[in-house]
């Protein structure tokens, strides 16, 4: 099946397949169902308002995975602060709009709640790292069905080439024990940051930063080329006067044997 599926950037009609699937992994009890999608649709436009770059992977025309990312415009830093509050792209307005009728019913309250509250973490954590790197992955979802069949890895690996084609060295992004974190260890990303909430007796969910690190391409390419030491250099030059001395001869050769054939 892995051989089915391939990565295309994201469309507007993967919209519903792919709220349908966060739901389905992060909302699933919340009891009312319009409830839970508007919670998850609402999440998902976050998730976009963000991020600058998105990738899908297409099962037979359906996505069944997406990997979200973002890559800071140095050049955009020095205004960000200054129109930062007048700033609410159309995937902002999306996530207000859908959420807007939870506030009527109790458990919706609750669910905008424990979105607001999971933006403290984040928060939190990047205050506890002490910087926010120039790249980040902002979403990383992945059907059951594509599950174990490398699709994930896939995913991740394009996203990564992104970021080297972007010149980013480091990048970071938050998890939670609710999603698959061995993941994160198994390709040695660091774990910089934790915070555990704790739900009375149960061992309650815990919430990380993971940075990866990946030397920049050029960078690398210039490490890969091999050190020229002082003997490496006096042997080049040793050879090109050789073959310039072997060159000149040469010549010499040929003009004598022109003028003796003249002199003929």
């Amino acid at each position: 099946m892995s051989d089915s599926v391939r990565l295309r950037p994201l469309r507007r009609g993967d919209y519903p397949a792919l709220v349908d699937l966060m739901r389905r992994l992060w909302y699933d009890d919340v009891a009312d169902p319009d409830h839970a999608l508007r919670l998850a649709e609402a999440d998902f436009e976050l998730c976009l308002s963000r991020s600058t770059t998105a990738t899908v992977a297409d099962l037979h025309g359906r996505a069944v995975g997406v990997i979200l990312g973002r890559i800071d415009d140095p050049r955009a830093k020095r205004l960000s602060k200054r129109w930062r509050p007048l700033i609410c792209n159309r995937h902002r307005r999306r996530a207000i709009g859908v959420l807007l009728p939870l506030l009527f019913s109790r458990e919706g309250r609750e669910g905008i709640h424990e979105m607001r509250d999971i933006a403290r973490i984040d928060d939190w954590l990047i205050w506890k790292v002490g910087r926010r790197d120039p790249a980040e992955v902002t979403l990383f979802i992945l059907d059951g069905a594509v599950h174990g069949q490398g699709v994930g890895r896939r995913l991740f690996d394009h996203m990564l080439a992104e970021f080297r084609a972007a010149g980013v060295e480091r990048y970071f992004l938050f998890t939670d024990t609710t999603c698959n974190v061995g993941f994160y260890d198994h390709r040695h990303l660091r774990r910089r940051a934790a915070y555990v909430v704790r739900h009375g007796e149960d061992a309650g969910i815990s919430f990380f930063l993971y940075e990866g690190h990946q030397p920049d391409s050029r960078q690398a390419a210039h490490i890969a080329k091999p050190k020229r030491t002082l003997r490496t250099l006096a042997a080049e030059l040793r050879s090109s006067r050789i073959e310039k001395k072997t060159a000149t001869q040469q010549d010499a050769a040929e003009q004598a044997r022109r003028e003796a054939d003249t002199t003929r």
